[in-house]
């Protein structure tokens, strides 16, 4: 798990993820299965008034299920250059396929002649995303070709089209073998894991938000079931429509939204770009040190600058070290 920030102003396109590799599996707690079994029967399954199982579908287990961190890899690269394109990409979710390296299939990727033309080429966000994704596809399903057991696996490319003057982010699915129609607004754009970023930026999560509207919905139920019973009880013969015959009208955040930061981020200088990112990754990865599970998001923050003259910009330090030793990579 991972999580990735692109930060598009009118001069520049900052990119920053963090650098922990996390390898999850979907597990359950045998516990949270045990109303299924009869304890005057040995355990064994309850039955229900038709005389079948209670536990009849793999689906109720699937649901009780949790992906849960079992394995960590630290100083993971998730960040990448396209040099001589100006554009980089971000990974997150897997972090091999097979026995492949995601790092290792971007710099084959950078060696074959689709990639080599598009250096020649008007090319753009949208004909280097669809080139990538062709190129690890084949690797991914070969390694995973039953569609349900398919780990995710999400890139975020961003940078420069060859005839375009800003900058933009598109998102690259690769386990649903799908790319999104390319982004140029300027703002912050989040990818994987993004909860506690995603509350300081527009106010709440996308959970918490899908979780308000269904509690809106529940108390528009119980309101009509009130209003009803006080119906009743005054003679008054009329059936109230449920809340889901207004659901446009009704519907929680519309014409009104929580507040969140205010920002106007396309005119942002690298700097300040730089320093917005790093302190958004930071977020998830101070967040999740306190949390009661693993952390699968930490170590240090992958920075890059990606401008129309001089490309991608490690801004963060690429090196091996040693002790005190460093020694620079050059790639």
């Amino acid at each position: 798990m991972t999580t990735l920030i692109a930060l598009n102003t009118r001069d520049a396109l900052v990119m920053g993820c963090d650098s922990l590799g996390t390898v999850t599996r979907r597990l359950i707690d045998p516990f949270d299965l045990v109303d299924y079994f009869d304890d005057n029967a040995e355990l064994g399954l309850k039955v229900g008034s038709d005389g079948k199982p209670l536990l009849d579908k793999f689906s109720k287990i699937y649901r009780k299920a949790q992906l849960i961190p079992y394995s960590h890899m630290t100083h993971v690269d998730k960040l990448f250059s396209l040099d001589p394109l100006k554009m980089a990409v971000m990974s997150a979710g897997e972090v091999a396929i097979g026995d492949r390296t995601i790092k290792n299939l971007i710099g084959e990727f950078k060696s074959t002649n689709g990639f080599m033309k598009s250096t020649n080429a008007n090319y753009t966000l949208r004909s280097v995303g669809n080139k990538l994704l062709r190129f690890l596809w084949q690797y991914y399903y070969q390694e995973y070709p039953d569609e349900r057991r398919r780990p995710e696996l999400e890139l975020m490319l961003g940078g420069y089209n060859k005839l375009r003057h800003t900058p933009g982010i598109m998102r690259i699915h690769v386990h649903k073998n799908r790319g999104d129609k390319p982004d140029y607004d300027f703002g912050v754009f989040f990818g994987a894991q993004m909860k506690e970023i995603q509350r300081l930026a527009f106010g709440t999560d996308f959970e918490n938000r899908m979780g308000i509207i269904r509690r809106s919905n529940d108390l528009l139920r119980q309101y009509r079931a009130l209003l009803s019973q006080q119906l009743r009880a005054a003679g008054i013969k009329i059936k109230l429509k449920v809340p889901e015959k207004f659901l446009e009208e009704l519907y929680f955040f519309k014409d009104w939204d929580l507040e969140g930061m205010e920002v106007n981020w396309g005119t942002f200088s690298e700097q300040n770009a730089i320093e917005c990112v790093d302190f958004l990754v930071n977020i998830m990865i101070n967040s999740q040190r306190f949390c009661t599970q693993m952390p699968t998001v930490g170590g240090e923050v992958q920075l890059a600058v990606i401008k129309k003259a001089s490309g991608c910009n490690f801004v963060s330090r690429r090196e091996w070290r040693h002790g005190d030793h460093a020694i620079p990579i050059k790639e």
